[in-house]
């Protein structure tokens, strides 16, 4: 998919300010948007094109997306297993596989423990008792905090 290309069905469902982002993320004024990428993948089930704004940032040797209100968003439902995905990042495309790793799991609790030792807000509108730089959680805190999150892990491709 390129800027000039048609819009997926799903940008035009979107709301005015996604459908601004993604031509923004897609355009060369793309390379100034931070920790914002637009996300791009075939529906597992609809087969059709999507793409979507979304906060993410390098994560090991890949990209870590946090899934914000996971219960109210069906987007990263296609990543319940490996699945194919772009992500446009400062005007770069990188391809890759894309799966949720869940906060319930022990993996998942790992990547919140993390997220929460650089995102001391998350942490603390989480409920999470304040920690000082570089610290994280105590165990159980962590396991509640992190019971309803969901992430997607993005491997770009020759890296799996």
């Amino acid at each position: 998919m390129t800027a000039s290309e048609p819009e997926p069905a799903s940008a035009r469902k979107s709301s005015g300010f996604n459908r601004f982002m993604v031509r923004w993320l897609a355009s060369p004024l793309g390379a100034l948007s931070g920790s914002v990428v637009l996300v791009r993948y075939v529906g597992r089930i609809s087969g059709e094109p999507r793409q979507l704004p979304v906060n993410c940032e390098p994560f090991d040797n890949g990209y870590l997306i946090r899934v914000g209100l996971p219960e109210r968003k069906t987007w990263w439902r296609n990543f319940r297993s490996p699945w194919p995905v772009e992500l446009v990042r400062k005007g770069r495309r990188i391809g890759g596989s894309a799966v949720v790793v869940s906060g319930d799991t022990g993996n998942g609790q790992r990547l919140a423990a993390d997220y929460f030792t650089r995102h001391h807000g998350a942490a603390r509108r989480a409920g999470l008792p304040r920690m000082h730089k570089g610290e994280g959680p105590t165990p159980e805190a962590l396991q509640a905090a992190a019971a309803s999150m969901v992430f997607v892990v993005v491997t770009p491709e020759g890296d799996n």
